[in-house]
C-alpha cells in the first residue's frame, strides 16, 4: 500500500497520515524500502542483461521545483535523464542472437528491390483485405448489439498471421534513471556504458559476439545511427554500437501516420468530406496543431471513420434501418458480401476515366465516375481508405500479430512518404531490408515479437 500511495502522487504528509492510520508505512520506512526494492530489481536486471535481451530507453524530464525564480546555484526547475528497460525475449536463443553472422550479412546485403521487398505480396494483400472486411463488420457490431453474436462465428474472426500467445506477458527490468540526456549523438555511448556498464556490472568485451535489438523512437534512432557512424574505427563492438540492432517503436509509427494523414486530410472548413470539416460538425477542439494529441486526434478519426461505416451500412443493406436489417438474421457470407460491396464503392478511391464514344459505356458506375464530378465523395473514399489502416494496425498491436503489422508495411511506406513523412518512410525501409537481408529468420522473427509485445 505505501508503494501504491507514493507511485500515485501521494505526498510526504498524506503518507505520515496514512501511517498513523494503519494505512502506510511511514515515509522513513518507505525509503528504505524503496532503495532495497530497487536492488532486488537491478539484481534481477543483470541477470537478463546477460542473456538474449531487448533494450529501448527514451529521455525523461523530472519537475524539481513549481516556482519560477529561483535563488543562484539552486537546482534546476527540470532535471533531463533518461529511463531504461530491458526486456526478455521469448524463445530466444544464443545462436540466433550471434553478431558476426549478422554483420558479414549485412556488409554483402544487396540493396531492396520494390517488386521483391517492398511491394505487399498477394498473399498479404489478401490477408489485408480480409482483416478490411472483419473491421467494417465489428463497427457495425459495435453500435448495432443485435449483430454482437454474429462477431463471434469463425468465419468472421480476423485471420491470424503470426500471434504471440493470449497469456504471455513480456517480462521487462526497468533500470534506474540516470542523468544523462540521451537526446544527442555524443550522449549515446555514454547511455550504453551508464546501462551496462555502471548498473549491471558488465565489461564492453562481454558485448563482442551478441546483438541487442533496440526499439526507439525516429530522433534516438538518427542520433544512434550518427554514433555509429563516427565510432567505426573503435575498439570493439561495444564501444563501435555494432551489437545494436535498430528498430523503431509501433507507438511512434502509428502516431506519425495519424499526423501525416491528418495533414493529407485536413483541408479547410468549405471542403465537404475533410477533416476539418467533420471537426467542426463533432465540434472537436485542441485539433487545430500540426501535432496534436495523439489519443484525442485517434479518437476523433476513430469517430469519423464508424460514422462513415455505419452510414454505408445503411445505404447498402436495402433495409430501411440497420434494426430491421438485424431482425432479417443475414449469414456469415452475406455480412462478407455486403462488407465487401462497402470496401469497394465507399473506401476505394475513384480513378479519372475518360470514355471515348467507341467505348463500352455499360461499366460499373465506379469506373464512369470522374472523381472532379463529385469531390466530397471522393474526398471521404480517401479518407476511409486510409484510416482502414489505421484501425487495422492498432488492432494488430493490440491483439499481438506481427505479422498481420507486417502485412501492412510496405503500404505505410508509401502511405507516409506520399504524406510527406520521409523519416518514417525511411525506417520502414530499414525494417524491411533488416529483415528480409541483415538479421536472418530466427533473429528476426524472435524481434519481431517482442516489437510487439512490448508496446501493448
Amino acid at each position: 500500500m505505501s508503494l501504491f500511495w507514493t507511485i500515485n502522487g501521494c505526498s510526504t504528509q498524506s503518507i505520515e497520515v496514512l501511517q498513523k492510520c494503519g494505512l502506510a508505512l511511514s515515509a522513513k520506512s518507505y525509503s528504505s524500502l524503496q532503495e532495497h526494492l530497487a536492488k532486488i530489481k537491478i539484481a534481477e536486471a543483470s541477470v537478463i542483461a546477460r542473456g538474449p535481451h531487448k533494450n529501448g530507453y527514451d529521455n525523461i524530464n523530472i519537475s524539481t521545483s513549481i516556482f519560477v525564480e529561483q535563488r543562484n546555484g539552486a537546482p534546476a526547475k527540470v532535471t533531463s535523464g533518461t529511463f531504461t528497460v530491458l526486456y526478455a525475449l521469448r524463445n530466444a536463443t544464443a545462436e540466433a542472437m550471434q553478431l558476426r553472422p549478422i554483420l558479414e550479412r549485412a556488409q554483402a546485403a544487396g540493396d531492396l528491390s520494390f517488386n521483391a521487398d517492398v511491394r505487399p505480396t498477394l498473399d498479404q494483400q489478401v490477408s489485408f483485405h480480409h482483416q478490411s472486411l472483419i473491421n467494417v463488420i465489428e463497427i457495425l457490431a459495435k453500435y448495432v448489439p443485435a449483430f454482437e453474436p454474429k462477431t463471434k462465428l469463425a468465419e468472421l474472426q480476423h485471420k491470424v498471421r503470426r500471434q504471440m500467445p493470449q497469456d504471455y506477458v513480456t517480462r521487462q527490468y526497468p533500470l534506474r534513471v540516470s542523468t544523462i540526456d540521451e537526446s544527442s549523438t555524443a550522449a549515446q555511448p555514454k547511455v550504453l556504458h551508464n546501462i551496462y556498464i555502471d548498473q549491471m556490472k558488465m565489461k564492453s568485451e562481454d558485448f563482442e559476439h551478441t546483438a541487442i535489438p533496440s526499439f526507439h523512437d525516429r530522433h534516438t534512432l538518427a542520433c544512434t545511427r550518427s554514433a555509429q557512424a563516427m565510432r567505426l574505427e573503435d575498439v570493439n563492438n561495444f564501444h563501435r554500437l555494432k551489437m545494436l540492432q535498430l528498430g523503431f517503436g509501433l507507438f511512434h509509427l502509428c502516431l506519425n501516420l495519424l499526423w501525416a494523414l491528418l495533414h493529407v486530410h485536413r483541408g479547410s472548413l468549405g471542403q465537404l468530406g475533410s477533416l476539418t470539416h467533420f471537426f467542426l460538425i463533432m465540434d472537436k477542439a485542441r485539433l487545430g496543431g500540426h501535432h496534436p494529441d495523439y489519443h484525442t486526434l485517434l479518437a476523433a478519426l476513430t469517430q469519423i471513420l464508424d460514422g462513415i461505416i455505419l452510414n454505408a451500412w445503411r445505404k447498402e443493406c436495402n433495409y430501411p434501418s440497420l434494426s430491421a436489417f438485424a431482425k432479417s438474421d443475414p449469414s456469415a457470407a452475406e455480412l462478407l458480401a455486403l462488407a465487401r460491396k462497402i470496401l469497394l464503392e465507399h473506401a476505394t478511391p475513384m480513378s479519372e476515366v475518360n470514355f471515348t464514344e467507341n467505348e463500352d459505356t455499360s461499366k460499373n458506375s465506379q469506373a464512369q465516375s470522374n472523381p472532379d464530378d463529385d469531390i466530397a465523395r471522393q474526398n471521404i473514399c480517401l479518407l476511409t481508405h486510409d484510416l482502414l489502416y489505421v484501425i487495422e494496425i492498432i488492432k494488430a498491436i493490440a491483439t499481438g500479430d506481427i505479422g498481420r503489422v507486417e502485412d501492412m508495411l510496405g503500404n505505410l511506406a508509401m502511405m507516409v512518404r506520399g504524406a510527406g513523412s520521409n523519416n518514417y518512410c525511411g525506417e520502414i525501409l530499414h525494417w524491411l531490408h533488416n529483415t528480409k537481408k541483415v538479421w536472418g529468420t530466427e533473429f528476426a522473427s524472435g524481434y519481431c515479437l517482442i516489437f510487439v509485445k512490448h508496446l501493448i
